[in-house]
């Protein structure tokens, strides 16, 4: 991935960075329902369509989740013939490699698989109604489209939903920049008591350098609709070079698709 490509993402992301107005409900037939809600309880939903004052009663068992205005995911039970209603892509999930920037510099594409490996184990941990697409199946789509180069300047996020067969996609960019440098030195020393009463006493130290790094991620999460769910960035709290594995496992909790 190249500089470029890179800052297309960092523009690409700003754009999109913008959740919707209304609340959505999505029935179990595939219907969608744009507009406010008041009240939930545990056999109806009161909602409001959008640029309208009527409230209308939807029944918790017609509907298989609600994507709140604030980006936050509520999902409702439904069995397998409601969901093969709703089509083979809902509820799935793919994650894309992410992008890794060491120094500013766009690396090879082993990192980004390793990261987007590490990603999906983290959100495989979530016990929610989403299925995970392998990350072997979800390259294996995009190289099949031409993308398996992370080219996906040409394609929205809504199309590459399409391309994977899936209702969501995850992405990212891990930025990694050297720091300074932390130096550590280390002593000891050690008596020896004689027959003639001398003492004798031996000492050794040394010392050790250790780079430390500054951790950057942004992680983002699109619909099939070509919405933007989820988008932040955050600083890791490690200064180590794989401070990355800990901070995505932060920020994949903090998604709405992240339900324990």
């Amino acid at each position: 991935m190249t500089q470029k490509l890179y800052l297309f993402f960092v523009m690409f992301f700003l754009s999109t960075a913008c959740f919707s107005q209304n609340d959505v409900i999505l029935k179990t037939n595939g219907e969608e329902m744009e507009g406010k809600i008041s009240s939930i309880s545990d056999e109806e939903v009161v909602f409001k369509y959008k640029n309208e004052s009527v409230d209308y009663k939807v029944n918790t068992s017609d509907i298989s989740k609600i994507t709140f205005a604030s980006g936050r995911i509520q999902y409702f039970k439904t069995n397998s013939n409601q969901n093969n209603q709703l089509g083979p892509h809902h509820n799935k999930v793919a994650i894309l490699p992410f992008a890794y920037l060491k120094d500013g510099d766009a690396l090879n594409n082993t990192m980004n698989k390793k990261i987007q490996q590490e990603a999906y184990t983290n959100f495989k941990q979530a016990t929610n109604q989403l299925q995970y697409q392998d990350p072997t199946t979800t390259n294996a789509l995009l190289a099949k489209a031409g993308l398996g180069d992370g080219n996906y300047d040409q394609e929205t996020m809504e199309e590459i939903c399409t391309i994977l067969g899936v209702e969501y996609v995850v992405n990212g960019i891990v930025s990694v920049d050297k720091t300074n440098v932390s130096n550590y030195s280390y002593g000891s020393s050690e008596s020896n008591k004689k027959s003639n009463k001398k003492t004798s006493s031996n000492s050794s130290s040394y010392s050790t350098s250790v780079q430390n790094y500054s951790t950057t991620i942004t992680m983002n999460i699109y619909s099939d609709k070509g919405t933007t769910l989820f988008t932040k960035d955050h600083n890791a709290w490690s200064e180590a070079e794989d401070a990355y594995k800990l901070t995505i496992k932060y920020l994949a909790k903090r998604t709405p698709i992240f339900k324990k």
